[in-house]
């Protein structure tokens, strides 16, 4: 198969293997990687957002369940052909000390795909792997191989959900996601958050006709004495070992602008108001970004469905405008969502087809007008026919996100019958118009 040129806007549906084989190499600026987790458990789809039997809307949306099978036996074997040695030596490895697990039979279907990822990134591109810890140590130490451990950057801690009880165990509440960058140079945004109320109650508890402010101090370590930072203010030197932060000239334009107060006894100290910050630097535990519930708007009916707000700040701390984001398993398209409104190219690749029909309604929502190249979707009348006969729920959604919409929260089963209106009441040649016929296919408004 021939290497893919870079594009803008895409959506696959295919195993990710062949797609990622063929994408160009260093033309990714960042990946995030969601897949199955060895939950060990089959998730649903409920469509339309709501568990309603009623509307029929629970479909099978992939299974997490692994064993070692003939299939993964042929993988392991040819594992040292498609990924470094010294990756093919730490899974034979595990096969030692292990034997032929569910986790074996996991990382051998994933350590693949995590190699040709990092082919697809720019030198300075970066890798998000989000997993929970039914294997998050292996993934690690099967990255640090791949990555080598000097580009690992984080562990990020998400709290995925509330407090609840587990038992044997603390309740667990929170996903993992690995960072990785390609090389040690990577693009890094510093991304900030607003200051909560106790923060400001803590550090910013002076307040002026200005705003809240803290006093800070207009000295810095070390002696500068000759120098242009050591001089009198207002008859005052610097305490032994100091040095005034500015010169004289911008302590008067402090005092011209009352941005200045003093203490008791004369030290001075400079308004820093919360107004002018950025906010709080983004640490590694992130407890601020919500989980979906149910009444939530994004939420689609995946039940392992993440947060645009999480997509973003990953996005925007490890990519720039333009960049191209690819999501290996984009599931309902939350990462090509946040890339969109981020001002990023994005690129989608999935096994399914009802996920990725879902990532189509829900990206032309955002893109509008502008054409999403689409590759594994129906494109000939008899498939689209096969399809509703065999599969008349995911044939449904399918057609709706032909026309950029998704099933109705409370009114699925219409959804599903305008998408189905749209496929079955086409002539063959118009609908040939309406799905992607193989490179490229600009869908309608």
């Amino acid at each position: 198969m021939s290497r893919r040129q870079r594009v803008a806007r895409d959506i696959i549906v295919a195993d990710n293997m062949e797609v990622l084989a063929s994408i160009e190499p260093g033309s990714v600026s960042l990946a995030y990687l969601d897949p199955p987790f060895m939950s060990g458990r089959s998730y649903d789809a409920y469509l339309g957002r709501t568990r309603t039997p009623k509307h029929n809307s629970e479909t099978t949306a992939f299974d997490d369940r692994w064993t070692w099978q003939d299939k993964t036996e042929s993988e392991f074997q040819r594992i040292k052909e498609v990924v470094p040695l010294k990756v093919g030596q730490l899974l034979h490895g595990l096969l030692a000390s292990q034997g032929r697990t569910s986790l074996l039979a996991y990382l051998v279907w994933l350590t693949p795909r995590l190699h040709l990822t990092r082919e697809c990134l720019s030198e300075r591109g970066s890798l998000y792997l989000h997993c929970d810890s039914n294997s998050s140590h292996y993934l690690k130490i099967l990255l640090d191989t791949i990555f080598g451990p000097a580009n690992f950057r984080n562990e990020i801690i998400w709290r995925r959900t509330h407090a609840h009880s587990s038992s044997h165990r603390f309740g667990p509440v929170h996903d993992a996601i690995l960072y990785y960058s390609r090389a040690s140079k990577c693009v890094w945004n510093p991304v900030h958050t607003s200051y909560d109320v106790s923060y400001l109650e803590n550090y910013f508890n002076r307040e002026d006709e200005e705003g809240r402010f803290q006093a800070i101090t207009c000295t810095a370590p070390g002696d500068r004495t000759g120098t242009k930072a050591h001089y009198r203010w207002k008859g005052r030197l610097p305490p032994p070992g100091r040095h005034w932060a500015w010169k004289h000239e911008q302590m008067e334009k402090f005092e011209a602008a009352e941005r200045l107060v003093y203490s008791s006894n004369g030290v001075p100290r400079l308004k820093r108001y919360a107004h002018e910050g950025l906010g709080v630097a983004v640490q590694d535990v992130w407890t601020d970004i919500p989980r979906l519930d149910a009444h939530s708007s994004e939420r689609l009916g995946y039940e392992t469905q993440k947060p645009v707000a999480l997509l973003e700040r990953i996005i925007a701390a490890s990519s720039r405008e333009g960049d191209v984001i690819l999501d290996p398993f984009c599931g309902s398209g939350t990462t090509l969502v946040a890339a969109e409104r981020l001002g990023r190219g994005w690129l989608g690749i999935d096994s399914s087809l009802l996920a990725c029909s879902l990532a189509l309604g829900r990206t032309r929502s955002v893109v509008g007008t502008k054409p999403i190249r689409l590759q594994g979707f129906p494109s000939r009348t008899e498939v689209a026919m096969q399809l509703f006969r065999d599969e008349p729920l995911r044939f449904g959604v399918w057609g709706a996100s032909l026309l950029g919409t998704l099933p109705d929260r409370e009114l699925l089963s219409d959804s599903l019958l305008i998408g189905t209106r749209v496929v079955l009441g086409a002539k063959k040649s118009s609908l040939i118009s309406l799905v992607p016929t193989g490179r490229k296919c600009e869908m309608p408004a």
